[in-house]
C-alpha cells in the first residue's frame, strides 16, 4: 500500500510541476545547453560550421605595440557602443553628436591609432563570474549589433589594456603576472612630460607610485559626467600644449574621441580609463572593488562621491579647469 501511494503521489507531482509549457521549454533549453558542446564540436571538426569572431590582440600584444610604436589608442566597451545606439549611461547623457563621432572612430584607418575592443566575444573561462554573467548576457544582446559596426578583416586591440586585474581570477599566477604587467605600463610615460585629462575627482595617479618615472606631470580638469558636452571646450584646451607631450585620457566614451582627435593633431594620447584604480586595488589585493578615499570610482553611490583634496601637490598640477 506504500508504495502504491508513493508511485499515485509521484505521478501527481510530475503532473502539476513538470508538464507546463514553461517547464517544457526549460527543459528543451537543457537539454540543448547540455547537448551543445558535442554538436559544435562535430561541426567544427567537420567543416560545416564557422563562428565569426573579431580578431583582438591580448592585452600584452597591446601594450608591446604601444611601446614598440608610440602610437595612440582609443577603447571601446559596453558604455561606448550603448551610446553609438542611443543609449545613456550613467555618466554621459545622450548624445546624437558623440554617437556620430564614436562610429567615426571605429572606423579610422589611422595608422597611429589602435582601436581597443573588448575581450568579451569568445572564451569567457579566465574571468571571475560575474564579469562572466555581464558579457554573456551583453553578448547575447548585442552581438549582432556590434557586429554591424565591425570590420572582420581587421586587427583589433584590447580595450581592456587597461583592466588587467579585478575582471580575472584571483590566483598567485595571476598577482605576478599584474605585478609584471604594472611595470611595463609604466614605461610608457618614463620620462616623459604628461597631460592628465580626466574628470574632476579622477584624481589619476595620485597617492601611488604608477606616474613615478613621469618627468612632469600636468591635468586638465573635466566634468565628472557629461563630459562631451564641454567636449569643443577640451579640445580647445590643447592649442597651446606642445605635441611632444603624452596625453592620458580618463574621461569615459568623450576620451575615446578626444584621444583620435589629438593623434589626428600629432599628439600620442592614450584613454588610458580605469588603469589608476585597478592599480589601486591590485596593490590592496582587493577582490571586492572597493571605493577609493579621493577618488572617483563610477561601480555604486559610494564610490559616486567626490571627497574633497586639499593636496598642494595635485593642485599644482592642475593647469585648466572646464566644469
Amino acid at each position: 500500500m506504500l508504495k502504491k501511494i508513493k508511485k499515485e503521489l509521484s505521478r501527481f507531482t510530475n503532473k502539476v510541476f513538470y508538464s507546463g509549457k514553461k517547464h517544457k521549454q526549460l527543459e528543451e533549453i537543457r537539454n540543448k545547453l547540455g547537448n551543445m558542446p558535442y554538436e559544435i564540436y562535430d561541426k567544427i571538426t567537420n567543416g560545416g560550421f564557422s563562428v565569426q569572431m573579431p580578431t583582438i590582440k591580448s592585452a600584452d600584444e597591446t601594450l608591446a605595440k604601444i611601446l614598440q610604436t608610440n602610437c595612440s589608442l582609443s577603447r571601446f566597451g559596453d558604455g561606448e557602443f550603448g551610446v553609438m545606439a542611443g543609449s545613456r549611461i550613467h555618466f554621459q547623457n545622450r548624445s546624437a553628436k558623440l554617437a556620430q563621432r564614436l562610429k567615426e572612430v571605429l572606423a579610422s584607418e589611422s595608422s597611429n591609432l589602435l582601436i581597443g575592443l573588448p575581450d568579451g566575444f569568445g572564451s569567457l573561462d579566465n574571468y571571475v563570474p560575474i564579469v562572466i554573467d555581464f558579457w554573456r548576457k551583453w553578448m547575447a544582446k548585442k552581438r549582432e549589433r556590434v557586429y554591424s559596426h565591425l570590420d572582420m578583416n581587421r586587427v583589433y586591440y584590447n580595450a581592456f589594456f587597461t583592466r588587467i586585474y579585478m575582471p580575472f581570477n584571483k590566483t598567485d599566477e595571476h598577482y605576478k603576472t599584474c605585478s609584471e604587467y604594472f611595470e611595463k605600463i609604466k614605461k610608457i610615460w618614463v620620462g616623459r612630460d604628461v597631460v592628465i585629462c580626466e574628470g574632476v575627482g579622477t584624481r589619476f595617479g595620485m597617492f601611488n607610485d604608477l606616474l613615478a618615472g613621469a618627468k612632469s606631470i600636468s591635468r586638465i580638469l573635466c566634468p565628472a559626467r557629461s563630459a562631451f558636452d564641454k567636449y569643443y571646450e577640451i579640445i580647445a584646451a590643447f592649442d597651446d600644449i606642445g605635441r611632444d607631450r603624452l596625453v592620458l585620457a580618463a574621461l569615459g566614451p568623450t576620451a575615446t574621441v578626444l584621444v583620435y582627435d589629438l593623434c589626428n593633431a600629432g599628439y600620442q594620447a592614450i584613454d588610458i580609463g580605469h588603469l589608476d584604480v585597478e592599480y589601486e586595488w591590485f596593490l590592496r589585493k582587493d577582490e571586492q572593488g572597493a571605493p577609493l578615499e579621493f577618488k572617483y570610482v563610477d561601480g555604486g553611490s559610494e564610490g559616486r562621491r567626490i571627497q574633497p583634496l586639499q593636496d598642494p601637490e595635485y593642485k599644482r598640477q592642475i593647469i585648466k579647469k572646464i566644469v
